[in-house]
């Protein structure tokens, strides 16, 4: 390589340097706050998809897309860590990270150590079956089941008799995809990702007072640090704004949800 090469390939370089430097300069944060390390949002990601995802290097799912919006919004850069679902509540705790994803339920245990998010969207309570069920009606005197620990296990055992309870949404779909069920009940999103590819049908199940969870679905939202308010404030602001705009409902749609989902109603917490 010629002199006279390498300095023009300087040259070129420090122009590139100093075009990223100023659209740097020239981004304007939509908000004024702080996070952990300046100039980055840092994420605590579960790996629970299609809520939220580790892909290609990069932060990937419902959550995901949202946060993405709104640090490019306020001119920052998505870093990220993955966590199990109480590391990701104690990095937002103990301020190692800024916001936790993973479709979080609002429950009032997690409201006492971090901030929730106003509500993101709901996590519906979804039938799979090859019929395509949509009603609990339609499912009595069917084999019917779900998974262990969900708030709709008790109602769902006394309207139907010898539903199942499973360990895993993984457990759950098996057994509906070997015709050992009918139907399956689980979270919209947790049954998408276990049916793709099946010949089953995912809908939400219509509202029936004698399943509770298809009158006040959860809601979820993003954990963030409590002493953090404008960051908080923010976040909060945002949501609402991509609820208004539809961006909610064209991130539940790229990842198989139903938009419905991003009608919250009023914010609860799950005591």
């Amino acid at each position: 390589m010629t002199y006279k090469t390498w300095a023009l390939g300087m040259i070129a370089c420090s122009m590139m340097i100093g075009a990223s430097a100023a659209n740097a300069e020239d981004c304007k944060p939509k908000y004024a706050f702080q996070t952990v390390a300046e100039g980055k949002i840092t994420v605590a990601l579960t790996n629970t998809p299609p809520y939220s995802f580790e892909k290609d290097g990069a932060i990937a799912g419902i959550d995901s897309d949202l946060v993405n919006r709104f640090a490019k919004e306020n001119c920052l850069e998505v870093t990220y860590e993955v966590f199990t679902y109480p590391g990701a509540v104690s990095a937002v705790q103990s301020r190692r990270a800024d916001i936790a994803l993973g479709g979080f339920y609002r429950t009032a245990a997690r409201e006492k150590v971090v901030a929730l998010s106003t509500p993101v969207y709901l996590d519906q309570l979804s039938i799979a079956s090859a019929e395509g069920y949509d009603t609990a009606e339609a499912l009595v005197g069917k084999r019917v089941g779900t998974v262990e620990g969900f708030l709709w296990v008790q109602d769902m055992e006394k309207l139907y008799d010898g539903s199942k309870t499973y360990p895993t949404s993984l457990n759950l779909a098996q057994d509906l995809h070997a015709g050992r069920l009918d139907a399956a009940l689980d979270g919209f999103g947790s049954s998408v990702v276990q049916n793709e590819g099946k010949n089953v049908k995912i809908v939400a199940m219509k509202p029936d007072p004698r399943i509770a969870a298809t009158m006040n679905p959860s809601q979820t939202a993003f954990l963030l640090d409590k002493a953090n308010a404008d960051f908080v404030k923010a976040m909060d602001s945002s949501i609402e704004e991509y609820r208004k705009d539809g961006g909610i409902a064209e991130a539940l749609k790229a990842h198989g949800l139903d938009v419905s989902a991003a009608n919250v109603g009023e914010s609860r917490v799950i005591q």
